[in-house]
């Protein structure tokens, strides 16, 4: 017997609400391990942007009325001055000033083809709302990724992988020792001598589950903002700020969070924020205090995360997007995501960016063209070498 399907398409606050009982619960059951679509966390990005964002969330039921998937996605504006003005449609926490990670349809893994198809019709069924198909930090890996790339070039033009991020990660071993044996001598020499260093001149404790939540999130705020000052990092504007606090409030006793804070002379030094979901630790972000940077206290932290982790009996470990020396050190592999993008083929909004890229793009080809070219020819010497130094 062939089951029947179909599309529902909610636009209003009180059927998003009412997807509450079983939203977890598809989450859960999705190939995408990830905590950035979970209920709580959706629900917060909805209360902060509201305002700025329509509903636009689809569900697959069957004939019961039991809802298979769903596709939770808004539509509204993204960053960047070029696209303020246009509509995109994309994932809940994947638009604007606070964006999460690892985002994905939420389909019982191994269903994909059968139900996602279904939910992916519905780019075409709300094309006269949307100018740009923005979905952002989308696992290469993922079954839905080729459905969803499929389904943008029929509906849309160029469609692309925009960019791709690559998240540094690793496996857990079942003890810290075990951890320390597959990594490079080099590195276990460093990582032992920092510590040791610190302990003998310090009193240094490791706090695995802060007590007070609310205090664990002010203390990684103003660890965070010594190396990433508002306006660099989003995660410290007013409205990111407001949403980790109060899940972290709400994920600490729980688990779901994963804080600990490595204290040096009885103060906070160093905290890692990340998440504990599905086997897996995602670190999402970090302070430390400058002052024991000679000590390699960003690696101290990683180090109490990892540790706490293997307690925990976790089983990987990923840094999320983002490039930098100390995830290369720590990791052994890659997961990538990536942006998918299609734009309408002739709302007018979408027309004019379209040509606008154009423009842009030939004018920067032009440019390195040119660069290529003047590189040709000799540079005359300069007299003084230091005197670009002045």
């Amino acid at each position: 017997m062939i089951m029947q399907m179909s599309l529902e398409i909610i636009t209003s606050e009180a059927a998003f609400a009412a997807l509450e009982p079983v939203w977890d619960g598809l989450l859960e059951e999705s190939a995408t391990h990830s905590p950035f679509q979970a209920w709580d966390y959706v629900r917060l990005w909805w209360q902060h942007f509201r305002d700025e964002y329509q509903l636009n969330i689809g569900v697959v039921r069957d004939e019961l009325g039991k809802a298979l998937g769903i596709a939770p996605w808004v539509i509204g504006p993204d960053r960047g001055e070029s696209r303020r003005y246009l509509r995109h449609l994309g994932f809940m926490n994947g638009l604007g000033d606070v964006q999460g990670e690892r985002l994905d349809l939420i389909v019982p893994a191994g269903r994909e083809a059968e139900i996602s198809p279904l939910l992916v019709s519905l780019i075409q069924q709300s094309s006269s709302r949307w100018d740009v198909v923005r979905l952002n930090k989308v696992p290469e890996d993922s079954p839905n990724h080729a459905i969803l790339l499929a389904e943008m070039a029929q509906v849309g033009a160029g469609a692309q992988v925009l960019c791709q991020s690559s998240c540094r990660c690793f496996d857990l071993p079942p003890t810290w020792e075990e951890f320390e044996k597959g990594k490079s001598a080099n590195f276990r020499r460093n990582l032992r001598r920092h510590w040791g260093n610190l302990n003998e001149k310090h009193k240094v404790s490791i706090e695995t589950v802060p007590a007070l939540p609310q205090q664990a999130a002010q203390q990684l705020f103003t660890l965070h903002e010594q190396h990433w000052p508002d306006g660099v990092s989003s995660f410290l504007a007013s409205s990111g700020r407001r949403i980790h606090e109060e899940l972290i409030c709400r994920w600490l006793p729980t688990g779901r969070v994963m804080m600990p804070i490595v204290s040096v002379d009885h103060a906070p030094a160093g905290i890692i924020y990340a998440f504990s979901f599905k086997g897996e630790m995602l670190i999402y972000q970090m302070g430390w205090d400058k002052r024991y940077a000679s000590m390699s206290m960003g690696n101290m932290s990683v180090r109490a995360a990892v540790m706490e982790a293997i307690q925990r009996g976790l089983t990987m470990a990923d840094f999320l997007p983002g490039e930098y020396r100390y995830k290369r050190d720590w990791s052994s592999r890659v997961r990538v995501v990536s942006d998918l993008e299609c734009l309408h083929r002739w709302h007018p909004r979408a027309l004019l960016f379209r040509l606008g890229r154009w423009v842009k793009r030939r004018l920067k080809a032009a440019t390195a063209n040119n660069c290529t070219a003047d590189a040709a020819v000799p540079e005359s010497k300069d007299p003084n070498p230091e005197s670009s130094h002045a």
